[in-house]
């Protein structure tokens, strides 16, 4: 009888110690200002797919490998992949947003998305100047334009991987900006307000982000200097020369401007946006580029919160358009595919 009673009292003991944690420690969590674990952004859904749960878009989890453009549009026209037949190469945009910038090499979660022999991936958007340059976003972390016949299917150096995504785009066909009677410009897609005259004056990264915290436009003081993700967002892929556009931006050009966003391994270099193309890439923060300010925040360009740790280097990475060089062939997700279809164009 003694043994039982201890054993019950034991265990009553234990449950209640367990509420009272489950109460207390949260109270006591946040009274030391410890922060909750951060979300996931990604969901795994176990059938070779993750969905990302800000853009709602689903994505092939391991690329499907190396090959030339034309393969790739073939490819994703004929996936079938966690029971679903409508996916496609991504939007520049869409595929720009999944790189984490807090990594390198691969600059992308590999919780997520594992790590494979890629150094580029393909998008399914050209250049509106070059019909033969089709934008890329490249392991490092980068995005640019480059020849179709670059690729090492093609005859090329560049081992250009695919991965396809399915769903609504967030971004639609790019930037729906509003210009505003107070010097400022509202992307709708965003909701990110922007500074609507490019700044003049080229400056180092710190003069840049001092530039912006003593902005005053629109009554508002709460100016600074936009992420890599924000910055991009405003390039719209259907322009070139500038890729700023003109009709909203006052004084839009050809210029590089600068983001935020250190480079992880790099810390004396930050990253850009080439406004004549879109290209995105880094240079010294001692450097002069032009500063266009930003202010407000929205989840489709937030910078990842995940914690994470760094990637082992698996080769790749590159500079905006540039990247190491390579032949080596990916693995291929758990994907199958339809039967070819006669007479399509390779």
């Amino acid at each position: 009888m003694a043994i039982h009673f201890q054993n019950s009292r034991r265990l009553w003991l234990a449950s209640l110690a367990t509420v009272a944690g489950s109460r207390i420690l949260p109270r006591l969590s946040a009274s030391l200002n410890i922060p909750a674990p951060a979300p996931a952004q990604y969901q795994d859904n176990g059938d070779g797919t993750v969905t990302d749960t800000i853009s709602g878009l689903t994505w092939q989890q391991t690329d499907a490998g190396e090959m030339t453009l034309e393969a790739a549009q073939q490819y994703a026209e004929q996936l079938q992949l966690g029971g679903h037949t409508d996916w496609r190469l991504p939007h520049p945009m869409e595929l720009f947003c999944i790189m984490d910038h807090r990594l390198h090499g691969p600059a992308m979660n590999t919780r997520w998305f594992p790590a494979t022999a890629a150094r580029y991936w393909w998008t399914e958007t050209a250049r509106p100047d070059s019909r033969e340059k089709y934008w890329q976003v490249n392991t490092g972390g980068g995005i640019g334009a480059h020849a179709k016949s670059e690729a090492v299917g093609a005859g090329g150096e560049n081992p250009v991987h695919t991965r396809c995504v399915r769903g609504p785009s967030p971004w639609g066909a790019g930037p729906r900006l509003q210009k505003n009677t107070d010097g400022t410009v509202t992307d709708q897609v965003t909701g990110l307000i922007w500074q609507q005259q490019l700044n003049s004056q080229a400056m180092t990264w710190e003069q840049a982000q001092e530039f912006c915290r003593e902005l005053s436009i629109a009554g508002q003081s709460d100016w600074r200097l936009p992420t890599i993700r924000e910055l991009r967002s405003i390039s719209d892929d259907r322009l070139a020369q500038p890729s700023l556009n003109p009709d909203f931006f006052t004084g839009a050009d050809s210029v590089p401007c600068w983001s935020a966003t250190t480079q992880m391994n790099r810390p004396e270099r930050a990253w850009y946006t080439d406004f004549t193309s879109g290209l995105v890439t880094y240079r010294d923060k001692t450097e002069h580029m032009q500063v266009l300010a930003v202010r407000g925040s929205s989840p489709l360009t937030a910078e990842p919160t995940e914690p994470v740790t760094p990637n082992a280097r698996t080769g790749g990475g590159g500079k905006g358009g540039g990247g190491g060089k390579g032949k080596e062939k990916g693995k291929k997700g758990a994907e199958k595919t339809k039967p070819p279809r006669k007479n399509t164009p390779e």
